[in-house]
């Protein structure tokens, strides 16, 4: 059953993520090289997708995401809709414009807006780019050592990941790094930092995370908050299920995410779909464009 409240067609903007989200029905995973291309039964599902949010009164629709551009860009193509202009990626630490095929500068733009918060998070990224030389220098060994696998950081621009390995405790890993790298880096550069963990990926922040992608482009766009929907599913969205009032996950979502989805009320919806399914299904439920 479809929530009222959450495909009204007040609806004008949809933060979406994609792993867990927009995967076809079998859940086949995307790839995490940037030589992957999407599969025929990813495209079939992506494609769908598309054809929907045409359809729709929706005026943006913007992937944000954890993923850095380079693993974004081959599933982005199959949103060719003009309405898919916008890229939020590496947990809303940038801000990608394929319009103009640039990333935008996000403290200037919270700036512009008044968002005197956001504009000293954005800052932040200078502490990311210390985390990046330690890591490289000292603690990526460490945590080698220990895990005897290689945990190189995933190629981003504002925020450090890497992958947790096949048996590794991902919860377990996320504590070993945040211990070293606070005890091994001054308090000025850690006290800014979040310390997140996705279901494949530790994921360090500087202080920024997708909630706050969500702030700044609807004051960019000049929408208001609650015309705007986030959909999620894992662990790394609930700073964004915690504190905005609209949200959606799919059936698939973490029992956490969906605890916190029903706790918004009639502005929360655990679809009964799957993945690419519950985005699809709620396209399909807000109200066509009105052609003359």
């Amino acid at each position: 059953m479809i929530v009222h409240n959450v495909t009204n067609p007040n609806i004008k903007i949809i933060f979406q993520d994609i792993d867990g989200c927009l995967n076809p029905v079998d859940g086949e995973a995307f790839g995490v090289t940037e030589d992957w291309k999407p599969s025929d039964n990813q495209i079939s599902m992506l494609d769908a997708i598309n054809s929907a949010l045409n359809q729709s009164s929706v005026e943006h629709f913007v992937i944000n995401t954890g993923r850095p551009w380079g693993l974004v860009r081959h599933l982005a193509k199959h949103f060719t809709s003009p309405k898919a202009r916008y890229f939020l990626v590496e947990h809303a630490c940038a801000l990608y414009d394929r319009q103009h095929d640039a990333y935008l500068d996000c403290a200037q733009i919270a700036a512009a807006n008044g968002l005197n918060d956001l504009v000293t998070r954005y800052q932040n990224l200078e502490h990311i780019q210390i985390l990046f030389d330690w890591y490289r220098d000292h603690g990526m060994a460490l945590l080698e050592a220990h895990y005897q696998t290689p945990l190189p950081p995933v190629n981003k621009e504002a925020n450090l990941s890497f992958r947790i390995p096949k048996g590794v405790d991902g919860e377990a890993l996320l504590r070993h790094i945040k211990t070293i790298a606070r005890a091994q880096l001054a308090p000025e550069h850690i006290h800014p930092l979040l310390f997140l963990r996705s279901d494949n990926y530790i994921d360090i922040l500087p202080g920024i995370h997708k909630l706050d992608g969500i702030h700044l482009l609807t004051a960019h766009l000049q929408l208001d908050l609650d015309q705007a929907l986030a959909v999620g599913d894992y662990l790394n969205d609930i700073t964004v299920f915690e504190a905005f009032h609209r949200v959606l996950c799919p059936a698939n979502a973490h029992p956490q995410i969906q605890a916190l989805t029903r706790a918004k009320g009639d502005f929360g919806e655990v679809s009964e779909q799957v993945y690419g399914l519950a985005t699809l299904n709620l396209l399909r439920g807000i109200p066509a464009i009105h052609k003359s």
